[in-house]
């Protein structure tokens, strides 16, 4: 491990949640301080509670100043202007959220996608330290992925690149955020999996008290329409998945976000999807992990990318 005093202020935005935390540049979690969101939620609504959030982790977790504050954005992000550009869950749009952070906490502030943020904390701290080509897919409210291509992220023509998330994988199927109807998100994604179990079950989400993670419980304890809704979960994603890595070319895909925590139970229609699907003469050794860093990948992620701006910004 690396061993020295320099520490970032994490931020994770979900769509559901706010966690900042304190990262220390081998990667360790000093500690975390989090609260749930309720949509809808403004600009406003994020700002008061990151600040709140980041004080609080700052006051009990610090041992001194901060390197650096970083998020984790989830949705379009321009890292060079610091603006969240736009979130199609939540609706946020062209929010200049680094600037109002680094009014607040007198520091560097960074900023990125919080996919590609989880794919620069799995090179520099997890699974593909030693890895130059390899799919990074969070499954959470939302679904993204961030491709790394020779040790390089790739970013896209608008620093969009990677959003299989928005993968058609059912024609005509349930409405998306993004505006297009059957995407892997719309039918995969955290909120999908409540959905569609509750259509198996005859329930509406007006009288629902359940979650995702509530379903996935209820698969584990042999609940027959969770756990077919989740083999259909595993070729949903298998379909968005062996589109990327006919394209791309990984060594590898990680899984990461609250869904991949219960990867057991899609992964094995997953698997039989991308045996239908992958082009296996030019991706013999593929291997589809779980996230090394766990449920803290988003805010590892963002240590990353703190550290890595701090180091750019501070060189020579």
């Amino acid at each position: 491990m690396i061993e020295n005093n320099r520490t970032t202020l994490s931020i994770d935005i979900g769509g559901s949640k706010i966690i900042t935390g304190i990262v220390g540049e081998d990667g360790g979690v000093r500690g975390t301080v989090r609260e749930s969101l309720q949509m809808p939620y403004t600009q406003e609504d994020i700002l008061k509670t990151i600040i709140n959030l980041g004080r609080e982790a700052v006051d009990r977790y610090a041992c001194g100043p901060v390197t650096a504050v970083a998020a984790a954005i989830p949705g379009l992000a321009d890292p060079e202007r610091g603006v969240w550009l736009y979130s199609s869950f939540s609706g946020i749009r062209d929010f200049p959220i680094a600037e109002k952070l680094a009014e607040e906490f007198g520091t560097a502030v960074y900023i990125d996608n919080d996919v590609k943020a989880c794919a620069m904390g799995e090179m520099r701290f997890g699974a593909c330290k030693n890895v130059r080509d390899f799919l990074w897919v969070t499954i959470s409210n939302g679904i993204g992925g961030c491709a790394v291509a020779d040790g390089k992220i790739l970013t896209g023509g608008h620093n969009s690149a990677g959003e299989i998330g928005h993968v058609n994988v059912v024609e005509d199927g349930y409405p998306c955020g993004c505006g297009n109807r059957g995407c892997a998100e719309a039918c995969a994604a955290g909120p999908a999996i409540l959905r569609r179990y509750l259509e198996r079950v005859g329930q509406t989400a007006g009288n629902a008290v359940l979650s995702a993670w509530d379903v996935a419980r209820l698969a584990d304890d042999g609940d027959e329409d969770a756990r077919k809704v989740f083999e259909e979960t595993g070729v949903y994603l298998g379909r968005a998945v062996s589109a990327a890595v006919n394209i791309l070319n990984p060594c590898k895909v990680i899984l990461g976000g609250g869904v991949s925590m219960s990867m057991d139970l899609f992964y094995p229609s997953l698997k039989r999807t991308m045996d239908k699907l992958v082009f296996h003469e030019a991706n013999r050794d593929l291997s589809v992990e779980r996230t090394a860093l766990g449920y803290d990948a988003a805010l590892i992620g963002a240590a990353a990318l703190g550290f890595a701006g701090y180091e750019r910004d501070t060189a020579g």
